[in-house]
């Protein structure tokens, strides 16, 4: 049996969308709404590249 990989990654990833929703609530108060549309761009990423990789680990049994 193949042994588990780290799940770091997705803990790295956790503390990345919250840092964007950190930034999304900064920048709609200081009325930046082009940089607040990208951290939401940025955040929608982080949760596609997350929910990829949870599939891969699963498929692959690494969980």
């Amino acid at each position: 049996m193949e042994k588990p990989k780290s799940k770091l990654i997705f803990l790295l990833l956790a503390v990345l969308a919250v840092s964007m929703m950190v930034a999304f609530s900064v920048f709609a108060a200081e009325a930046m709404w082009i940089f607040a549309a990208i951290t939401v761009l940025i955040f929608i990423g982080i949760f596609g590249f997350g929910f990829t990789l949870k599939k891969k680990y699963r498929e692959n049994g690494w969980l």
